[in-house]
C-alpha cells in the first residue's frame, strides 16, 4: 500500500545488506535502531538465501545517507561490498564469459535479485542499451539505485578491463552537488536527472572476455535463477501475480500477453483463459492499476506530475494528463489541490473537536 513509504509485496535478496551494519558503523552510525523500526533484521544481510523488503531497504539506505549527511552512501557502500554476496545472482554475474553474456544475465534475473525491477535489453544503432526502474510504490531509491550501479560497474571494470570505460550511464536520480565521485567510481560518460535508468554499451566491446568466465558455473547460476522465479499461483492468488507483473514493468510502453505468458512459464492460451475467468484482460488490469497509482501518487507526494507520468510508464506528460481527466474528470494539478484542500479541512475538523 502507498500509504507506507515502503511496499512489503516485494523483497531483495538479503545480501544485497552484506556488509552494511559494519560499514555504517565504520562511519560513526548504528543501524540496529533503525532496523528495529522499519522490523528489518540485520543478521539476514549476511545470508544468500533469505529476502527483506525491497522497500523497507530502500528507507534504511536513504536514512543512512541523511544521518551521515553523504549523498554518496549507496555509492560508497557499493565500492566495498563484497562479491558474491546475492548468492546464484551475483555468482552467475562472475561467471559470465563474455561481456554480453554478463548483460543478458543481468537483464534475464534482475527480477530475481531485486522483484519489483523492471529491466530490458535492446540494441540501438551501435550500442546494446539495458534499462532498468523500479516500481512506482517504491518512492525514494536513489541511494539503492546508487549502490546497484556502483555493484554493475565494479564488476564490469573488474572483469572485463579498461576498455569499459566508453560505456555511458543515465540515470533517474536527481544531479547531486558533488558529481565528480559518480563520475569517478560509476562512468566518465554519466548523466543525471534521466527518465529512465540506462546502461550505453558499445556493441564492439560484447565479445570482450571474461579471464574469470566459467561457462559451467554460468549455466548453473542461470538455471537456479529461473528455478527461482515466482509461479503461477492458484486461482484466488491469480489476480494478485497479475498485479506484481504489471506493477514491475510498468515503465514499459506495452506489456504484452506474451511476456507475462513467458514470465509465468504457461502457454499465452492458458493465460488470456485465465484473465477471461475474471472477466479483464491485461491492458483493463494494467489501466485500473495506473488509474490506483496516480490517485495516490498526487495525493500523497511532492512528486511532480511529469514524474508521475513517467513512472507510471507513459510516453509523455500530456498523454498521463489525458488519462487522469478521463479516470477522475479533472487535470493532475486541480486534484493535488483539492487533495491537500480537503486534508487540511480534517486537521482542522480534528483539531476543533480534540
Amino acid at each position: 500500500m502507498l500509504e507506507e513509504a515502503y511496499s512489503d509485496r516485494y523483497s531483495i535478496v538479503s545480501g544485497m545488506g552484506a556488509g552494511l551494519t559494519e560499514f555504517a558503523q565504520n562511519l560513526g552510525l548504528d543501524i540496529r535502531p533503525e532496523c528495529r523500526r522499519l522490523g528489518i533484521d540485520p543478521s539476514l544481510f549476511n545470508s544468500m538465501v533469505d529476502r527483506v523488503s525491497l522497500g523497507r531497504f530502500c528507507v534504511l539506505l536513504e536514512y543512512c545517507a541523511e544521518t551521515t549527511k553523504d549523498e554518496t552512501f549507496g555509492l560508497r557502500f557499493g565500492l566495498q561490498y563484497k562479491a558474491g554476496s546475492t548468492g546464484p545472482f551475483g555468482y552467475g554475474l562472475m561467471a559470465a564469459p563474455t561481456l554480453e553474456h554478463f548483460l543478458r544475465f543481468q537483464t534475464e534475473h534482475m527480477q530475481y535479485s531485486a522483484q519489483t525491477s523492471y529491466g530490458r535489453l535492446e540494441a540501438e544503432g551501435d550500442y546494446l542499451v539495458y534499462r532498468w526502474t523500479f516500481a512506482p510504490v517504491i518512492l525514494k531509491r536513489d541511494q539503492f539505485v546508487d549502490l546497484g550501479i556502483t555493484l554493475v560497474m565494479r564488476h564490469i571494470r573488474g572483469l572485463f578491463g579498461g576498455k569499459t570505460a566508453d560505456i555511458e550511464v543515465e540515470l533517474e536520480r536527481k544531479a547531486p552537488a558533488d558529481p565528480r565521485p559518480f563520475r569517478e567510481n560509476i562512468a566518465r560518460n554519466l548523466t543525471f536527472d534521466a527518465r529512465i535508468n540506462s546502461l550505453w554499451v558499445p556493441s564492439s566491446l560484447l565479445s570482450l572476455p571474461n579471464p574469470h568466465g566459467d561457462p559451467k558455473l554460468f549455466e548453473l547460476m542461470d538455471l537456479q535463477c529461473r528455478q527461482l522465479r515466482p509461479e503461477l499461483t492458484e486461482e484466488a492468488d491469480f489476480r494478485e501475480e497479475m498485479e506484481r507483473f504489471i506493477l514491475s514493468r510498468m515503465t514499459e510502453d506495452e506489456i504484452t500477453l506474451a511476456s507475462a505468458a513467458s514470465f509465468f512459464g504457461v502457454s499465452e492460451r492458458t493465460l488470456q483463459r485465465r484473465l477471461a475467468e475474471l472477466d479483464t484482460t491485461l491492458n483493463e488490469l494494467r489501466d485500473s492499476m495506473r488509474r490506483r497509482l496516480a490517485e495516490q501518487l498526487m495525493a500523497k507526494t511532492a512528486l511532480s506530475a511529469t514524474e508521475v507520468s513517467y513512472r507510471l510508464g507513459y510516453s509523455a506528460p500530456s498523454v498521463f494528463t489525458r488519462s487522469f481527466h478521463r479516470w477522475f474528470g479533472t487535470t493532475p494539478r486541480a486534484y493535488r489541490s483539492l487533495s491537500r484542500a480537503q486534508n487540511l479541512t480534517k486537521v482542522k475538523d480534528s483539531i476543533s473537536h480534540s
